[in-house]
């Protein structure tokens, strides 16, 4: 150690690009049961991403990304606020890369200390101490490698060297000893089944307003997650997927006062019966709690807010007594023609292309600069994501996690899409192509299990993404059945189209039989021109499609010839619908483009409609 301490202080230091990696990335983030836990796994890798930023800083290296101003590292509040990516670039001037990377290892494991020993104070006495000791110890996966660089023109191939160097560490792994359970049948984690759970369930009475449900095993790195709000800084409140479906009704309890006379009548009811066994705060919609709303919900609420000495009989018979009390609005509100949404929004972005910009990149200052504006975006993300009434899960540079009430979910996805092509307009070398965004839109029931809800999502950014710079949804239905996938690119301006439309189902001017009318002509049209080789001419096909159209219109909406919707249908109908089939060109691997693109549109519009989508001017036809 003495001998390599003495070479040290004889070498001159010299500039290292380092690359640092922190992990498990899939592990913190997919084993989720509630939206706290899937944002708290997000939170922490950036949090830790951040320690490593910090770290670098104060060792006087130069960030390149994650790009940070100095005056961001100095404000705590602007730091809390910023999302960074699990993957930091940096340029340090030393003659010890090593040290450097053993010092910042340090500082990220003592902020993983940190978390776990305040989540273990708030369940002291209900956890088996000593395993939950040995599943914290080894949970954090960091990995360093780095190359010398004499000069910034070398950047690129420097870059290109170290990133391999990273992926050869990473491949071979740090294989520890492994320590199992010590009890022979302890129980498994709910979320995990690499790892038994730490919870004495005996003490469920005591840990039951954590969040935890009765019988929920959980493991120490599951209930970290768990216990998120409580040991995050500040008092930041994560919002659950019932809140954010309940924002679609809220909307039209504030629109509708026959609605609001009744929500507030059944609110009230139960806080006169029940105000002395359970806590009912909230005087208006806007601050009535949401599961009392949904009757999958009311079980988690009465478990949580219970008083301590209620039974498990008396529960029992609470949750009974509030679901036939809901049931009753139900039928109170659909006389009014009011219903529920049980449906949400969970999106996923991603950039196009964004690795082969990066390896385009000459300089230090070139990567630097695009790393500024992409950092631009993920804070700007959240704000996007929040005026839709939604919830950023994860921001890191050009990867968005989040979810939203369904009526707001195209708006998001365009505004995400606009904002992101705007900013990175400026990022990039004139010479290069400015990266586009790929949504992923998955529109599921709010009982449907999270990591459920996050791989569809997944499967649909992955669609959009084949063939980049589209929006792609995807919708789940609860009662079962077909799985929609449609994939639609941004250049038709689809998310404007399909508003409009869903403004014309729910008026009556189009039809679902008519949607769908036009995925089965399009599927006719296409083994017409298949392997028969049906002689047309491009403009032929397209103008006799179009007369298709329009007699299909008619046939599958017969109600449309009265005078009133004809009206409709000329003035509204028609030239929307000719402006989405002309927007589109023919392509030479389907001359059928035009068409298909249109029956999607149209199936995803009748589709929202029917989940419940609500437009500003739709809540309005529906008071008035």
């Amino acid at each position: 150690m003495e001998e390599r301490e003495k070479q040290l202080e004889q070498q001159e230091a010299f500039k290292a690009l380092m690359i640092f990696s922190i992990g498990p990335v899939q592990e913190f983030i997919a084993q989720a049961r509630r939206t706290r836990d899937l944002w708290f796994g997000s939170h922490l890798l950036s949090e830790l991403s951040k320690v490593v930023a910090i770290t670098i800083d104060e060792q006087h290296g130069e960030l390149i990304s994650p790009y940070f101003d100095k005056d961001i590292l100095a404000d705590k509040q602007k730091l809390a606020e910023l999302k960074v990516a699990n993957k930091i670039y940096a340029i340090v001037e030393t003659n010890d890369p090593k040290q450097i990377a053993q010092t910042v290892r340090k500082a990220i494991t003592k902020k993983w200390r940190e978390y776990t020993e305040q989540a273990k104070s708030e369940l002291q006495g209900w956890i088996n101490e000593g395993a939950w000791d040995r599943q914290i110890k080894d949970v954090i996966e960091f990995y360093a490698a780095w190359s010398r660089l004499d000069s910034d023109n070398e950047y690129r191939l420097v870059r290109e060297r170290t990133e391999q160097l990273l992926s050869a560490r990473k491949a071979l792994r740090d294989f520890k000893q492994n320590e199992p359970g010590r009890l022979f049948g302890e129980q498994k984690s709910s979320l995990d089944a690499g790892r038994e759970s730490v919870l004495w369930m005996d003490r469920y009475e005591e840990f039951r307003k954590k969040g935890i449900k009765k019988n929920e095993t959980m493991d120490a790195i599951s209930l970290v997650k768990r216990l998120s709000i409580q040991i995050t800084e500040g008092s930041y409140s994560f919002p659950s997927v019932c809140e954010t479906v309940f924002k679609s009704f809220q909307k039209k309890v504030h629109t509708n006062p026959e609605c609001k006379v009744e929500v507030d009548r059944y609110y009230s009811s139960l806080r006169q019966r029940l105000s002395s066994i359970l806590k009912l705060d909230g005087d208006s919609i806007d601050s009535y709690d949401s599961r009392l709303f949904y009757e999958s919900r009311i079980d988690d609420y009465v478990n949580e807010h219970a008083a301590r000495n209620t039974t498990e009989e008396q529960r029992t018979e609470i949750i009974k007594s509030i679901k036939v009390d809901l049931q009753n609005l139900y039928d109170r509100l659909s006389t009014i023609g009011v219903q529920f949404t049980p449906y949400y929004a969970f999106i996923q972005c991603d950039g196009d292309g964004m690795g082969d910009l990066v390896r385009s990149f000459a300089t230090s200052s070139e990567h630097q600069n695009f790393s500024k504006h992409l950092s631009q975006f993920a804070s700007e993300a959240k704000q996007i994501v929040k005026a839709c009434e939604g919830e950023l899960i994860y921001s890191g540079g050009d990867d968005i996690m989040a979810y939203v009430p369904l009526h707001r979910c195209l708006e998001v996805s365009n505004e995400l899409r606009k904002r992101f092509a705007e900013i990175l307009q400026n990022a990039v070398p004139k010479d290069k192509k400015a990266p586009t965004l790929s949504v992923g839109l998955a529109i599921v029931h709010m009982r449907e299990r999270l990591e459920e809800v996050r791989e569809l999502a997944r499967n649909a950014e992955k669609m959009a993404k084949a063939r980049k710079d589209e929006l792609a949804v995807f919708f789940q239905k609860r009662s079962g059945g077909d799985l929609m996938r449609i994939s639609l690119p941004f250049s038709t301006d689809p998310v404007n189209n399909i508003q409009k439309l869903i403004g014309l189902f729910r008026q009556g001017v189009l039809s679902s039989q008519f949607a769908y009318g036009l995925r089965d002509l399009y599927m006719k049209y296409e083994q017409m021109l298949g392997p028969k080789k049906w002689k047309i001419t491009d403009s032929e096909l397209h103008i006799l499609i179009w007369q298709e159209i329009e007699r299909s219109l008619k046939k599958k909406s017969p109600e449309l010839l009265t005078s009133s919707m004809d009206e409709n249908l000329a003035v509204e109908a028609l030239p929307l619908l000719r402006g989405m089939y002309e927007s589109v060109n023919q392509s030479e691997e389907d001359r059928l483009l035009p068409l298909k693109l249109l029956a999607e549109q149209l199936i995803i519009a009748v589709t929202l409609e029917k989940a419940g989508y609500e437009t500003d001017a739709n809540i309005e036809n529906t008071t008035s």
